[in-house]
């Protein structure tokens, strides 16, 4: 994302609504209200992601907290491995939910 001139997004960010927490996000572009995800394979298929639930199972899960988040006025992009070896496949992704890409942003980047 910073060598494609993407806004520096803020990592792990937590949300809430009425019901509580709805859980943390991997990327989120407060200025866009706009969050990211970006998963695996394993989370639906190991036993330690999977805690006891079939595959379906976490996939109802992981679309209702989707529904949450997009309930609180919220972008959702998801994105996988392949769309990472590929990076005009993520920058496609992010620019069509509505993050601008520029030579303005500016990251600060922690060591």
């Amino acid at each position: 994302m910073h060598r494609f001139d993407l806004p520096q997004p803020e990592l792990q960010t937590r949300f809430t609504d009425r019901h509580g927490l709805i859980g943390y996000t991997d990327f989120h572009w407060k200025q866009w209200r706009m969050v990211g995800e970006f998963d695996g394979k394993e989370k639906y298929l190991k036993p330690e992601y999977l805690n006891g639930r079939t595959p379906s199972e976490v996939v109802i899960a992981e679309k209702a907290r989707e529904d949450r988040l997009r309930r609180l006025g919220l972008t959702v992009v998801r994105w996988i491995w392949r769309d990472l070896d590929h990076p005009d496949r993520l920058i496609s992704l992010l620019q069509s939910a509505g993050l601008p890409r520029s030579t303005r942003h500016h990251w600060v980047l922690s060591r």
